[in-house]
């Protein structure tokens, strides 16, 4: 008998996508042609993407979304902020719906002092928390800032402060500093991305991240990300994404987890309908009330998009 996944949550949120215009705004990655990254070889998608190409790629499987910082150059952050409001307003004078509905936006978050920055971006309605890198790959966290927990906590307090959350992307060896940094700033809400980027998938890999997921979940300031799967092995694994997820949602429950497409990043390896499938076959296993809290509202309400 087939699935009736209409019956289990008819509402959705992507909590986390992109979009980029190359013919206004300078991302360095997207300019590399013929490098590659730590997710694989994105020529194929070194082109713009904008709203309507998000539209027609989950052809209104989602009724809102996120957008997500995507690298601009350091300069033209703020302007990334803009082109995104921008993009917003044009769906709902189109569609009559926003997409994306909120944003979280780059800041130098190494920076001395980030009041300026963040002032500046909250000029943008649609801004609702921030995200700066701190781990990409074991190979590629060399060429990001050294971490400096002190430094990160003072501006951590000052997003709190000024009702932002914080998107935090990491990897396992950072673990440890990052997580110890979290304890001392209860009060930020934290959403940990593509499911704090399971690198080693080995067995002992996967029971390690279990242990540290755990350890993460303690902290109720804490969310995670069930996005991004796709660049760990630079293929998408439909049985592998559900064993990670399921094992999220039974860490953190259904009230801190919320699903992102991670697209057009994700689109080099699996089309958004097969993503959207895979999501619709996690949900099942979860009653009413937990199903719409995955679907839907975690990401409202971690978000703010009522």
């Amino acid at each position: 008998m087939s699935k009736d996944y209409n019956s289990i949550s008819s509402d959705w949120v992507d909590a986390h996508h992109h979009l980029w215009d190359l013919d206004n705004i300078h991302y360095p990655w997207l300019a590399a042609r013929g490098e590659r990254r730590f997710f694989g070889q994105p020529d194929a998608i070194r082109h713009n993407y904008l709203v309507n190409d998000f539209v027609a790629d989950h052809q209104g499987l989602v009724q809102k979304s996120v957008h997500i910082q995507v690298g601009a150059a350091r300069a033209e952050q703020l302007k990334e902020t803009q082109f995104v409001e921008q993009m917003s307003q044009v769906t709902l004078a189109k569609l009559n719906n926003r997409y994306p509905s909120a944003a979280v936006v780059a800041v130098d978050m190494w920076a001395d002092n980030i009041e300026a920055s963040i002032n500046a971006h909250l000029q943008h309605n649609i801004v609702r928390g921030v995200r700066d890198i701190i781990g990409k790959s074991p190979e590629e966290n060399s060429s990001l800032p050294t971490f400096n927990s002190a430094k990160l906590l003072n501006n951590w307090k000052f997003l709190a402060e000024n009702q932002l959350s914080f998107d935090l992307q990491l990897t396992s060896e950072q673990y440890a500093e990052v997580l110890a940094t979290l304890e001392k700033v209860p009060e930020l809400n934290v959403a940990i991305c593509h499911l704090a980027s399971p690198w080693d998938q080995t067995e002992t890999g996967f029971n390690n991240w279990q242990q540290w997921m755990q350890k993460f979940a303690q902290l109720p300031n804490c969310y995670i990300k069930l996005s991004g799967f796709a660049m760990f092995r630079q293929q998408f694994i439909a049985a592998d994404f559900r064993k990670y997820a399921h094992s999220a949602i039974n860490i953190f429950g259904p009230d801190r987890c919320m699903f992102g497409s991670n697209f057009p990043v994700d689109k080099l390896y699996v089309s958004y309908s097969d993503l959207f499938a895979q999501w619709q076959e996690v949900v099942t296993c979860y009653n009413l009330e937990e199903s719409m809290q995955l679907s839907a509202g975690t990401a409202t309400h971690f978000y703010r998009l009522s």
